[in-house]
């Protein structure tokens, strides 16, 4: 039998899995073949092949995940000379990652669009396998302080680039010794913060900037594991937070 007849008679489902691309551009020239036999085939050679690159991409994930570092906070947001939070940067970040990222097969990169007054930033994190994965951020432009229009967009996008490779990487950060001098952690085990905590700290100061109900209301809607990890580490930090939010006025 021709493979046009042998097409014809077998079910697609059998035959999916074993068909080479060579053997598709035959039949498609074969005048002979079932076309909507031949299009149920492609379809569901499409099928397997995505499932194996999203397998592919799971089973490099986990093997990437224990070596993803934590990054330490080198960034500071600073009000009238007070520093009000520390972050991991954008580029601290990239530095600890990409060699993890390029030994396992995965890539990172990111992709803006602006529309209304606001950018959102899609990081967008692919294996060599085909599959790949995106989170997105979007926010108007951060015009706080003395930032011009260009300055003011820059900070965002930085921001959201940070943002979405954490979420992507679940990346988790730490403070940094302040001069090497002792700390309020001193004596205590050192402790991973949750992942996504910087980000939760760095809203919760932007809150405190509200007053103390805005506060006190984000904080009740904080997760347990963020607000259990302030108070086991840094509760002066937490002190000054309260502080802050006290002043403003009513």
């Amino acid at each position: 039998m021709t493979q046009a007849e042998l097409l014809a008679e077998a079910e697609p489902d059998a035959i999916a899995v074993t068909v080479p691309v060579q053997m598709f551009e035959r039949l498609a020239c074969d005048p002979n073949v079932d076309v909507a036999k031949l299009e149920k085939l492609i379809e569901m050679q499409e099928r397997i092949m995505r499932h194996q690159a999203k397998a592919a991409f799971d089973a490099a994930f986990a093997e990437m995940q224990g070596e993803i570092p934590i990054i330490t906070e080198r960034g500071e947001i600073s009000v009238n000379g007070q520093i009000r939070s520390k972050y991991a940067r954008f580029e601290d970040i990239l530095v600890e990652v990409k060699p993890v990222l390029q030994k396992h097969g995965f890539a990172l990169r990111h992709r803006n669009h602006f529309t209304d007054g606001k950018i959102k930033i899609v990081g967008i994190l692919s294996h060599r396998c085909g599959h790949s994965e995106e989170d997105e951020f979007e926010a108007k432009a951060d015009d706080s302080g003395s930032k011009n229009a260009i300055q003011a967009l820059g900070s965002t996008r930085s921001y959201g680039q940070r943002y979405t490779t954490i979420s992507l990487l679940n990346i988790a950060t730490k403070g940094a010794d302040d001069d090497g001098h002792q700390s309020e952690k001193a004596g205590k085990p050192d402790q991973a913060p949750p992942a996504g905590f910087g980000d939760w700290w760095t809203d919760m100061q932007s809150c405190a900037e509200n007053g103390l109900p805005a506060l006190t209301e984000a904080w009740k809607r904080s997760k347990a594991e963020y607000r259990n990890y302030i108070m086991a580490t840094d509760k002066s930090a937490l002190s000054t937070l309260k502080a802050t939010a006290a002043k403003v006025p009513a």
